[in-house]
């Protein structure tokens, strides 16, 4: 879920293929939106659109097998600021306490890690949306003793959504796919390069009942959408470690500009962990609590 020193040749071409997309593309009119789909808050993977947003997120994960029976924890807490309509800028900060092997615990920072995205492409009959990434981390910002890394890495990266709303297929319209996919250049040996990705399937019973079919359902079914994160992760080079698979079936439920989210984790790979851990999240939407002050955009 947390993609792993910002060059500045990237950033120095970024600039001007961001502005150029801003004029000929036309401006969405919401995160995440494309038409009559909400792309709720993803909990494992990225969001796929900019933002106006601040999130927690906590996470116990499955025991690393090189570790013993260890288990981590952490908490990260995350802002995501608009720029302008299209482009936002994200910071994560995440604090983990690690079990280590023989006895004891470990508490400290991870590597400090930002991003910037770009809406590059929104179809609102379409239900379909394309932003693009760059995110950074900022290798030697944490404690080693809890898994940060001394080399940092620039992660380039594409997501995308697509709701099946108009598609003439019943009750199987509120289905979405989204995803992202981002390789992830070291910026120093011994670190690895690796390409990293992911993939979510949501059923959304807001969309069921407002656009396919008025079906009487509890109140909290109303505002839930199902969801089944799925990520990859593919180090590559001769010295990098296997390739994982985490699966993460859960839910997001929705209220006035917040939202919660629950998933297990479960390693789908020997490499991914041992056991089932658990993520949840809390995520507020400044653009809709705070829209004429910290919610608008920059620009």
């Amino acid at each position: 879920m947390w993609l792993n020193r910002n060059r500045r040749r990237a950033a120095w071409l970024a600039g001007p293929v961001l502005l150029l997309l801003h004029d000929i593309c036309p401006v969405a009119g919401a995160y995440t939106a494309a038409g009559d789909r909400i792309f709720p808050a993803t909990v494992l993977l990225p969001q796929i659109g900019p933002t106006d947003e601040a999130y927690f997120t906590g996470f116990t994960v499955p025991q690393d097998p090189s570790l013993g029976d260890t288990r981590d924890s952490s908490l990260a807490m995350t802002w995501s600021k608009t720029i302008t309509d299209r482009l936002s800028l994200t910071m994560t900060g995440t604090y983990s306490a690690n079990q280590l092997t023989g006895g004891g615990t470990a508490y400290g920072w991870q590597n400090f890690d930002t991003s910037a995205q770009y809406l590059a492409v929104v179809n609102p009959a379409h239900e379909f949306l394309m932003s693009f990434g760059l995110d950074q981390n900022f290798g030697g910002t944490g404690a080693i003793g809890v898994g940060a890394s001394r080399q940092g890495s620039t992660t380039p990266a594409i997501y995308l959504g697509k709701g099946l709303g108009d598609y003439d297929i019943g009750l199987l319209r509120p289905l979405a796919i989204a995803g992202f996919a981002g390789y992830q250049i070291a910026d120093s040996a011994p670190a690895s390069n690796a390409f990293q990705s992911g993939l979510v399937v949501e059923y959304s019973f807001p969309y069921l009942v407002s656009k396919v079919a008025p079906i009487a359902m509890p109140d909290f079914l109303r505002a839930t959408t199902l969801m089944c994160e799925f990520e990859f992760n593919n180090p590559i080079g001769g010295n990098a470690a296997k390739a994982s698979v985490t699966v993460a079936p859960g839910f997001n439920y929705a209220g006035q500009g917040w939202d919660i989210g629950l998933e297990a984790l479960l390693p789908a790979t020997s490499s991914a962990g041992r056991g089932i851990g658990v993520i949840a999240q809390l995520h507020f939407s400044l653009d809709y609590l705070m829209p004429n002050s910290i919610g608008r955009p920059l620009l």
